[in-house]
């Protein structure tokens, strides 16, 4: 009984020491916002794009790509369109021919692509690499190239850090070729382009948007290669030029066999393949032509001599992969002659990525996407990892919709009409 008195006591004494003046009163502390913290591992992350109103290029389709071909140094098809085809299982809308200025105007070559259907697609090289800008030569291709009043496409004097092109006498060849181009060739939509490996050098060599149709990128893929670096340097290209030019992959060339170790690396080159051209469907919509480059540059009678095997038509393997990957409509058979001029909406995309949580898209608060960037009501902020995220769709206002493809991961930011 003195023991349960004792207890009693102790409770007591310890209940009135809880309820002194000295305690805080909760009641009168302010308010501290509320911001849910959410774990990023268990969100999906979307492609973001808004759409421009741009003036489309030269022969550029407002949608799709333009998909084309090197094949004159395959050996499976020795420059046989019908057989190329036939192993491709489609219709391709150009043709790849390499020209150095001064030799023999390929007439027949481009006369046999017109009988065909195809439009002819020329990277014009210089004929000395010791002295390239040779402009008497450069005014007589130009008025080549117009005899004939067909769409064609000239790639002038890829841009790599080997050619070491002086810069200023570089650009001063360039818009000269830009003005013959005018006045002799007006059919011709003329590129500029550079290495992949090279695209360091693009502000101190690009003539600029007044004197090109269309930019390219060259690619060459081999073994050691990986998607990221891939991704790297075409997202770094398409940022660039999106809303300034049509983009061309001018050249891409993905390797299955090397000689420096003699091994295949097919299951590598398959992968990589698939990616590049599903990405290209989603991840870069200004990107209007590709041309790939199908030829070994091990064989020993290749003029374009290597240690990488790039054709497409020599393995079956990669041969099924590149039916599948250009199968869709979004890779087109066909150049559209009167394409160019036309005020339309292009999707651009963005380096600002979407988080998808509980049925709504957030970005960053201080991300800029432009026009579109509208943030407002703070209390809707969360945090998603270490990040302050905000509603797209708060952001955005009422004047724009958000439209999302699950199966791409990726949500396209549209204005209301």
């Amino acid at each position: 009984m003195k023991r349960i008195l004792f207890l009693i006591t102790l409770l007591f004494i310890f209940s009135a020491c809880g309820t002194g003046s000295d305690a805080p009163d909760l009641s009168e502390l302010p308010d501290e916002p509320y911001i849910p913290v959410i774990n990023l591992d268990y969100l999906q992350d979307f492609g973001l794009f808004t759409q421009k109103m741009l003036v489309s290029g030269l022969f550029e389709p407002e949608t799709g790509i333009y998909i084309g071909a090197y094949i004159l140094s395959d050996r499976i098809v020795a420059g046989d369109i019908a057989a190329f085809e036939e192993i491709t299982g489609k219709e391709h809308s150009f043709y790849t021919y390499f020209f150095k200025m001064g030799q023999p105007f390929p007439l027949e070559w481009i006369l046999d692509c017109i009988s065909r259907m195809k439009t002819p697609n020329i990277v014009l090289t210089p004929q000395n690499i010791e002295r390239p800008f040779d402009r008497r030569l450069l005014q007589e291709t130009a008025q080549s190239f117009g005899e004939i009043n067909v769409p064609m496409f000239v790639h002038l004097f890829p841009v790599s850090h080997e050619a070491n092109y002086d810069a200023r006498e570089y650009i001063s060849f360039f818009r000269t070729a830009r003005r013959y181009f005018n006045k002799y060739a007006p059919n011709v939509a003329l590129v500029w382009n550079i290495y992949a490996d090279s695209l360091h050098l693009t502000e101190r060599l690009y003539p600029g948007d007044d004197y090109v149709d269309w930019v390219g990128i060259n690619l060459f893929v081999d073994s050691r290669s990986t998607i990221a670096d891939i991704r790297a340097k075409l997202d770094f290209f398409h940022f660039h030029f999106q809303e300034r030019k049509p983009i061309f992959i001018s050249q891409l060339g993905i390797s299955h066999f090397s000689s420096r170790n003699h091994a295949y690396h097919i299951a590598e080159a398959a992968l990589i393949m698939e990616e590049i051209f599903r990405a290209l469907q989603t991840d870069y919509p200004r990107i209007k032509a590709i041309n790939y480059m199908s030829f070994n540059g091990i064989d020993p009678v290749n003029m374009r001599q290597g240690i990488y095997n790039f054709s497409i038509t020599d393995n079956e393997r990669m041969t099924r992969i590149y039916n599948a990957s250009i199968y869709d409509s979004y890779f087109l058979s066909k150049i559209e002659p009167g394409a160019g001029g036309n005020l339309f909406a292009q999707r651009i995309s963005h380096t600002v990525r979407a988080i998808y949580h509980d049925g709504e898209f957030y970005i960053r608060t201080h991300a800029d996407i432009g026009e579109y960037s509208r943030i407002g009501e703070t209390d809707a902020i969360i945090n998603i990892g270490a990040n302050e995220y905000y509603p797209l769709s708060l952001a955005l206002g009422r004047a724009f919709t958000v439209h999302a493809d699950f199966n791409l991961r990726v949500v396209e930011v549209r204005q209301i009409n």
